[in-house]
């Protein structure tokens, strides 16, 4: 079997924006995860930690802050993918969001960044080409001929 090699690869992605929930939860707790939120500053370092108990009937990461306190959980629909990618993943405060707040991620072992602010009314596009036109291959059909005289 042979190995591919480092240039076959596809490049990793820089940083991946996860949710993390748990600031919003109607427990005892939630007012303090989100008075940390509120501590955080983007760009500070979280670390995440395994759970052994089921949230939201998933296996949990928990996320906290650079002083060790508790902010949330990475969602449960991508604590699965988070679980096994733990060893190499380094992440970042982004923002405080309606949820709890939005952290960035690098799985490749390098330290996340944030993504570039944007003017204030403008909208983050991706750069892409112009899809082309679309082509109609029924526009050459002529209803005339089955009209009735």
């Amino acid at each position: 079997m042979r190995i591919a090699a480092d240039t076959d690869r596809p490049a990793a992605v820089p940083s991946i924006g996860l949710a993390i929930v748990g600031a919003d939860f109607r427990t005892d707790c939630a007012p303090r995860r989100q008075a940390e939120i509120d501590r955080c500053v983007p760009g500070e370092r979280v670390t995440l930690r395994p759970l052994k108990r089921l949230v939201e009937g998933v296996p949990a990461v928990s996320v906290y802050s650079q002083r060790g306190r508790q902010i949330g959980y990475i969602s449960p629909s991508h604590a699965d993918w988070a679980r096994n990618l733990l060893p190499s993943m380094k992440a970042i405060f982004h923002k405080a969001d309606s949820f709890g707040a939005v952290i960035r991620v690098a799985t490749d072992g390098t330290t996340p960044t944030l993504p570039q602010p944007t003017r204030r009314g403008e909208m983050m596009r991706r750069p892409r080409e112009v899809p082309a036109e679309p082509v109609d291959d029924f526009c050459d059909i002529n209803f005339d001929r089955w009209k009735r005289p």
